[in-house]
């Protein structure tokens, strides 16, 4: 299959690869929240208060972005869009992209809708990532290599600017 072709499937959720990757992230992501006694992006208790978009942007670029890469800290020997192994053709990593339908900033606003009350009353960190976790649920997160995550995101960045 022509990689482009490939690469929009990545954004349809009726897609093989959406379905599979989905199939095996939601039982990962229920029982490694299950599993997890201790967790300092979870236990975090500090209040956040304000306007919901700031606080999205707040988590978005720090704690949200490094709870994925610790979080779903999946094990994988090669591509899913180009099939390509690490040391093969100027690749160096794999690296965990999230499917360009949701954003984390999407998915943090998507949880922020769930708990927020008003400006004034405190949320906790803790909850939001817990809640911004579960939410990926809909959102798959495909391993790609270094070069595939890099043309994936600049095919698609008009769509996931924030």
């Amino acid at each position: 299959m022509e990689k482009m072709a490939k690469m929009h499937e990545l954004n349809d959720p009726t897609s093989e690869i959406s379905k599979e990757t989905l199939e095996k992230q939601i039982p990962y992501t229920k029982n490694r929240m299950a599993s997890m006694k201790r967790n300092r992006y979870f236990d975090d208790n500090m209040g956040c208060c304000g306007e919901k978009e700031t606080i999205a942007k707040h988590l978005n670029n720090g704690p949200a972005q490094n709870l994925i890469q610790t979080f779903f800290n999946f094990k994988t020997t090669e591509c899913v869009l180009c099939g390509g192994k690490k040391g093969e053709n100027n690749i160096r990593q794999f690296e965990r992209a999230h499917c360009n339908n949701y954003s984390r900033y999407d998915l943090l606003m998507m949880a922020l809708d769930d708990l927020w009350i008003d400006n004034i009353t405190p949320i906790k960190v803790g909850d939001i990532l817990k809640l911004f976790i579960q939410k990926h649920e809909i959102c798959p997160i495909y391993m790609l290599c270094n070069i595939c995550h890099n043309k994936y995101d600049s095919t698609f960045k008009s769509s996931k600017t924030k």
